[in-house]
């Protein structure tokens, strides 16, 4: 009895030795140099279908083997997504015919749009526009935008975000947070159920969670697509933005004021209407067909080799656009970078700790910036199976302040995820909070989207809202001041001279020990039932 004591004891021992080494593996230093690799001018931004997706996905690939991951697509560690780069010349100056006259809206200042649709020409006439409130049909919220009137052929104006922004109840949607229904992409899905020819959303800053610069990155520039059936015959073949500005001046012409409107359009039995408005547009397309990389590697595990927890960071970022200050790269050192580099950090603990009994798949998929297509697409053809995927683990966008006393839980209150964090997190002594802007609808913004659409409980969680020694308020406004000045911009470098991956590191050791514990046990995380996602598992 006595030597099988000490037995259990050697063996429990040396378990917590390889533990505490797993996390030891993970330090700020190899951080930093994955980081900077990833981030240099020499990958030209990173963009799909550039000699900087080339170079990159040569050193994920490489990184993937000096590490000692498996290739995860049979003997490959690159799965081929097919895409569509697919481009559309829109008129400068797009006209609409009110009751008070015509209206001109510019390309580019007062209008952004595109075609996805494989067709050379679309040529749309004397289409009648319906303003359709916030575009949303949600049976299981009592709300249908769409109720009482039909816009098959006809051309919606919806606005950004959900009700509840503009009200503050928190009773239908969820109050400020934005939920899938208040996306654009949701609202272009819809326009698309309803058989609208065109949907334009309105564009509001503080609803959309980004300036209008965005929106019009791509106006008249190629713009990428899955290579699928979507493409051939839709329904909807034109979505776009117009600017709050425009809007006013095209709801006046149409004897309605905007804000008024709008808080008609947020109140429970609104009715879709016409503005007595029509158009017409002819837009030109040209496409080219290709095929990016997302890039996979894998532990199998050594009991239940067929379930999967997925840690997720994508690759690409925005190429190489117009210089500013003399810089026209968008290194994206924070976006997405640094999230590749503490996905390789977590790997490497994996390896240098007990073998998992449940798989671990290390992804870093393309054209998140083109719309989640990469992840889409491995959602979609997965070597493994949805029903058996355990989690995906996601992170992005990284601010290089050092270390946060909070861990800040995006999408907070979907599934039972939330409750591993939160107990990893107070090993570390952290608390776990919500994002303090909800209404930018991050949640649905990066690539933990596919897989929670597909029923895998996903988690988006990184230190961000308390920095150790800035405090709360002097972290938001450091928040503020990225959202506004380096999110997607040719400035979003890294900087080890005046920036921190301390908190980086102590992310990658939580997110280590929270996926080591998912791998090891034999419990599927379960979704609440007030996710619009929610599945029984």
């Amino acid at each position: 009895m006595r030597y099988i004591l000490i037995a259990f004891i050697l063996i429990f021992c040396s378990c917590v030795n390889k533990h505490e080494l797993a996390i030891s593996s993970i330090n700020s230093k190899d951080l930093e140099k994955d980081l900077l690799i990833l981030s240099d001018d020499s990958l030209q931004g990173r963009a799909p279908l550039t000699i900087g997706e080339t170079r990159t996905v040569a050193y994920l690939q490489k990184r993937m083997k000096e590490i000692g991951l498996e290739p995860a697509f049979g003997s490959s560690y690159k799965q081929e997504v097919p895409l569509v780069q697919l481009t559309s010349h829109v008129p400068d100056n797009f006209i609409i015919r009110t009751p008070n006259g015509q209206i001109s809206l510019k390309s580019g200042e007062d209008y952004t749009a595109g075609c996805p649709v494989l067709r050379e020409e679309i040529d749309i006439k004397s289409s009648e526009i319906i303003f359709a409130g916030f575009g949303v049909n949600a049976p299981e919220k009592g709300w249908n935008d769409f109720e009482g009137i039909d816009v098959k052929g006809k051309t919606i104006i919806v606005l950004v975000n959900d009700p509840d922004f503009y009200t503050g109840d928190t009773s239908l949607f969820n109050g400020k947070a934005m939920t899938y229904q208040g996306r654009w992409r949701y609202k272009f899905e819809e326009a698309e159920r309803q058989g609208a020819v065109a949907c334009f959303i309105v564009h509001e800053t503080a609803a959309a969670g980004y300036p209008w610069s965005v929106t019009t990155l791509q106006t008249n520039k190629a713009e990428l697509d899955i290579d699928d059936q979507h493409l051939e015959k839709p329904k909807c073949l034109l979505t776009g933005w117009i600017t709050k500005d425009a809007a006013i001046r095209l709801f006046s012409s149409c004897n309605m004021d905007y804000e008024t409107m709008k808080l008609k359009a947020s109140t429970k039995g609104f009715h879709s209407i016409s503005m007595n408005a029509k158009f017409d547009i002819n837009i030109k397309n040209k496409w080219v067909k290709a095929s990016s990389k997302n890039v996979a590697g894998l532990i199998k595990g050594t009991e239940r080799p067929d379930e999967v927890i997925v840690y997720c960071a994508h690759w690409d970022h925005l190429g190489i656009g117009n210089p500013v200050n003399g810089d026209s790269i968008y290194n994206g050192a924070s976006d997405n970078a640094a999230a590749i580099s503490w996905m390789f950090s977590i790997a490497k603990a994996f390896k240098k700790g007990e073998a998992p009994k449940r798989s671990v798949l290390f992804f870093s998929p393309t054209a998140e910036e083109a719309g989640l297509l990469g992840s889409t697409y491995f959602v979609n053809h997965s070597p493994f199976l949805t029903s058996k995927t355990v989690a995906c683990i996601n992170t992005d966008v990284i601010l290089f302040l050092g270390k946060f006393k909070d861990v800040t839980v995006t999408g907070l209150g979907h599934s039972e995820l939330d409750k591993y964090v939160e107990e990893e997190a107070s090993k570390q002594g952290r608390y776990v909070c919500a994002d303090p802007n909800p209404e930018n609808g991050m949640f649905f913004r990066s690539d933990q989207l596919p897989f929670l659409k597909a029923g895998v409980p996903a988690i988006f969680a990184k230190g961000y809202s308390n920095q150790v020694d800035l405090g709360k308020s002097k972290t938001q406004e450091k928040i503020d001041e990225y959202w506004n000045n380096t999110y997607h911009k040719q400035c979003d470098v890294y900087d080890p001279k005046t920036q921190s991956l301390d908190g980086l590191c102590e992310d990658a050791k939580l997110f280590y020990s929270l996926g080591n514990r998912l791998a090891n046990e034999t419990y599927f995380p379960k979704w609440y039932k007030q996710s619009e996602f929610y599945t029984q598992r």
